[in-house]
């Protein structure tokens, strides 16, 4: 059974505090959005040491079907808190995020020195 992809919440706390285990990217599909754009979703399953299988669904930029994946996950609801780790999982988003925030904190610094510069004397 496919079950929703980790909260905004509960991410960052799987990944501090949750278990880790492999697991596998078991589907890759697309799906068209509105305008046209292809859109990559990707199914990812793993166990837990008491056995239970989960799937969720999280999307992994350098993920294809069938790689072995690191999953972190909260032991009181692996299906709810599973997220990935390492290359295409987690950190890829994050540092991406970080990239943004790190140019436009470098336009919002700068951007006033442009404008002064080119309608200045």
């Amino acid at each position: 059974m496919l079950l929703p992809v980790a909260t905004a919440i509960q991410s960052p706390r799987s990944i501090a505090s949750g278990i880790a285990v492999q697991g596998r990217c078991i589907r890759r599909y697309s799906s068209e959005g509105s305008e046209g754009n292809t859109y990559w979703h990707h199914v990812h399953g793993f166990t837990t040491p008491e056995g239970q299988y989960v799937e969720f669904e999280k999307d992994a930029v350098l993920v294809a079907q069938g790689d072995t994946v690191t999953v972190r996950y909260r032991p009181s609801n692996p299906a709810r808190t599973a997220t990935l780790m390492g290359p295409g999982g987690t950190w890829s988003p994050l540092l991406g995020s970080l990239f943004g925030i790190l140019i436009s904190g470098i336009f919002k610094l700068f951007g006033p020195l442009f404008v002064f510069l080119s309608f200045g004397p």
